[in-house]
């Protein structure tokens, strides 16, 4: 079903525009939602066969119940709940923390797809984590995959599709409740990141500063410690230690490469143009999870290990599909 990926770029465009960006801001953004929307039409034209991954579903549900121990054993060492405290959220182990959300979003929708309605407590366990992103992929990416099996049934209604936002926006302000904070601090959160990213436009030059480090960082860190992306961010902007901040789907790639953040923005959208015709269960549950992240990223970034993992398993199944088509077409291998 075509359609969900445009989003994306709308809604960044509609972000930053109510953020109250810059013009150069506004410029470079249109520019670089353009590639993103350019890159999906691309996508759209180009033919692959979608065999998945030779994964068995056992080990699908496997991977679901492991996320699920992994929060419950985070809790148990913490002996509290982050979303009751949520001061204590730091001390949360981000290895493991992330391994729940790699293997814990695509399972869940995988499951879901299949019919089991189990899956849907993902996003309600690892909201104990106390951090609202998880929570808001799992949610859009199991709303999206249930808006989809409708669309295709011709089954969907506006209370389906209102069923699905309310879901997003009761947990997702009931969190921001839980976590002591204001309905209010969502309007400067946006308006800080659209902050942010003016001045990684108007400072960065038109070549970037970081020249890929910034995102290569999102897995090392994880792997070797040091600085996370979000933390060169705020080392960009000399605020101190510790502290990190987002940049926006944009800040990231045009941190790294400036103006050349346009071509990531395209290869961007050619594959969510590519993944969006998914037929297999598997190949279905990476693109509703990597839809999920874009669409979050936009405020966040996609800046993180578990994040990339998905988006390689997602581009590898359509890039073997593409090659064993075209190796079809010509006759080798028949």
């Amino acid at each position: 079903m075509k359609g969900l990926p445009l989003l994306i770029p709308v809604l960044f465009m509609t972000f930053i525009a109510v953020g109250l960006a810059e013009p150069k801001t506004i410029a470079v953004g249109l520019v670089f939602s353009v590639a993103i929307i350019l890159g999906i039409y691309r996508g759209y034209g180009i033919d692959w066969r979608d065999d998945g991954l030779n994964i068995d579903e056992k080990y699908i549900f496997w991977a679901f119940w492991t996320a699920m121990a992994i929060i419950g054993l985070q809790l148990l060492v913490l002996r509290d709940v982050p979303l009751l405290h949520p001061t204590i959220r730091t001390q949360l182990n981000p290895r493991l923390t992330a391994l729940t959300y790699f293997l814990g979003v695509p399972s869940s929708v995988y499951l879901f797809i299949r019919g089991k309605r189990y899956a849907l407590i993902y996003p309600l366990t690892v909201a104990l984590y106390a951090y609202r992103t998880p929570v808001l992929v799992g949610i859009i990416a199991l709303g999206a995959a249930y808006y989809e099996s409708l669309r295709a049934e011709g089954r969907i209604k506006a209370l389906h599709i209102a069923l699905i936002v309310g879901g997003v926006l009761v947990l997702g302000l009931g969190m921001t409740l839980m976590r002591g904070e204001s309905i209010s601090s969502l309007w400067t959160r946006i308006q800080s990141s659209t902050s942010v990213l003016d001045i990684i436009v108007w400072r960065a030059g038109w070549n970037g500063l970081y020249h890929g480090y910034l995102q290569w960082s999102g897995i090392k860190s994880y792997l070797a410690g040091g600085y996370s992306p979000r933390g060169l961010v705020a080392k960009f902007l000399y605020v101190r230690t510790g502290v990190t901040i987002t940049p926006t789907l944009l800040g990231g790639m045009y941190l790294d490469f400036g103006i050349f953040a346009v071509i990531e923005g395209f290869l961007l959208g050619l594959y969510y143009g590519m993944i969006e015709k998914a037929t297999h269960p598997v190949t279905l549950s990476l693109y509703y999870s990597t839809l999920a992240y874009g669409l979050v990223g936009v405020e966040t970034g996609i800046l993180d290990l578990p994040v990339y993992l998905l988006f390689g398993l997602g581009a590898y199944v359509v890039i073997v599909g593409w090659r064993r088509m075209r190796r079809e077409a010509s006759g080798v291998g028949t």
